[in-house]
C-alpha cells in the first residue's frame, strides 16, 4: 500500500508545486503591475505628476500602463503650460502696473503735475493692460474649444481688402505702403469673417510695426486647388532663424521693447494660430534678417461656391 501511495504523493507534490509556481507567475505578471499602477495612481492624485509606471510586454496590463503614462505626461505638460502662462502674465503685468502705481502715488503726493501728456501716457498704459486681458481671454477660450464661431460663406478677397482699409491709417502713420493683391473673382471659404479678420489683422499690425518708414506690407490671396493661400509679407527687419520656432508662443516678441512702445500684447500670433487651426487651416512663417518676413495661411475651401443671391 505504501508503494501504491507513492505515485499519488508525487502527483500531489507536483500539483502543489505547479500551483505555487502559477501563483508566483500571477503575482509577477498581474498583481505586481496592478500594485504599481495603484501606487502610481495614488501618487498622481496627490499631485506627483512626474510619477510613471515601468512597462514591459504587450499584454493588456502593459497597455494599461502605457495609457496611464500617456495620461500622466499629458497632465504634467498641461500643468507646466499653466505655470508658464501664470509666470508670463505676471511678468507682463508687473512692470506696467508698478509704473502706474508709481505715477499715481506721485500724482497723489504732488510730486508730479497731472499734465495732459502724462495722463495720456497713463491712459495708453491702462488700455494696453486691457488688451492683454482681452487677448488672454480669447486665447483661453480658443484653446479650450469654447471660442464662438459664426461660419458663413466668406469672400476672402473682400476680407483682405477690408483688412487693408482698416490698417491703412496705421500704415500711413508709420510711413509704410500697404497693398492687397486678390484674384479677379471671389474666393469663398466657410469661415467666421470676424475671426479671420482678427487673425489677418494681427499679422498686418505686426508687419507694419516691423517695417521701417519707406518699406511695404503686402497682402496676397491665391486659390490653389481646394485651398486658399493668404500671405502677409513685409520688408521689415526680419526674424533670426533661431527665433522662428517660437514666434507663435505667448508673449513672444522679436524685439522685447517693441510691444511696450507700440501697444502690442504679445498674444496676437498665438490667437491667430488658434483661429486658423479652428478653421482646419495651417499657418507658417518664413523670414530673413534684413529682408523681411512672410506669414502664410492655408485655408480649406468648400467643394461648392457660395449660393447665388
Amino acid at each position: 500500500s505504501t508503494l501504491a501511495a507513492a505515485p499519488a504523493v508525487t502527483v500531489a507534490v507536483a500539483v502543489a508545486a505547479a500551483a505555487i509556481l502559477g501563483a508566483l507567475l500571477l503575482s509577477r505578471t498581474v498583481l505586481r503591475p496592478v500594485s504599481a499602477l495603484t501606487a502610481a495612481s495614488r501618487g498622481l492624485g496627490e499631485g506627483d505628476l512626474a510619477r510613471r509606471v515601468p512597462v514591459t510586454g504587450r499584454d493588456e496590463i502593459a497597455e494599461l500602463g502605457r495609457s496611464f503614462n500617456r495620461m500622466a505626461e499629458s497632465l504634467q505638460a498641461s500643468e507646466e503650460r499653466q505655470r508658464r502662462l501664470v509666470g508670463d502674465v505676471a511678468h507682463e503685468l508687473r512692470t506696467p502696473l508698478a509704473n502706474l502705481r508709481g505715477y499715481l502715488e506721485a500724482l497723489r503726493d504732488g510730486v508730479v503735475e497731472p499734465d495732459p501728456e502724462l495722463l495720456d501716457s497713463l491712459h495708453e498704459e491702462v488700455l494696453l493692460q486691457q488688451r492683454i486681458v482681452d487677448d488672454l481671454q480669447d486665447l483661453a477660450l480658443a484653446e479650450a474649444g469654447a471660442l464662438t464661431y459664426h461660419r458663413d460663406h466668406t469672400d476672402l478677397g473682400e476680407l483682405l481688402e477690408t483688412c487693408r482699409t482698416a490698417h491703412r491709417a496705421q500704415a500711413e502713420r508709420a510711413g509704410v505702403t500697404l497693398t492687397a493683391t486678390v484674384p479677379a473673382g471671389p474666393v469663398y471659404a466657410h469661415a467666421d469673417a470676424d475671426r479671420l479678420r482678427q487673425a489677418v489683422g494681427n499679422l498686418v499690425s505686426n508687419a507694419v510695426r516691423a517695417t521701417a518708414p519707406g518699406g511695404g506690407v503686402r497682402l496676397t490671396l491665391e486659390r490653389r486647388a481646394a485651398e486658399a493661400v493668404v500671405r502677409v509679407s513685409d520688408t521689415g527687419h526680419g526674424i533670426p532663424a533661431e527665433q522662428l520656432p517660437h514666434v507663435f508662443e505667448r508673449f513672444w516678441r522679436a524685439d522685447a521693447a517693441r510691444g511696450r512702445a507700440t501697444g502690442g500684447s504679445g498674444l496676437g500670433l498665438s490667437i491667430t494660430r488658434q483661429i486658423v487651426k479652428d478653421h482646419q487651416g495651417t499657418i507658417g512663417v518664413e523670414s530673413e534678417v534684413g529682408v523681411g518676413t512672410t506669414f502664410t495661411m492655408v485655408l480649406p475651401l468648400p467643394s461648392t461656391e457660395a449660393p447665388a443671391d
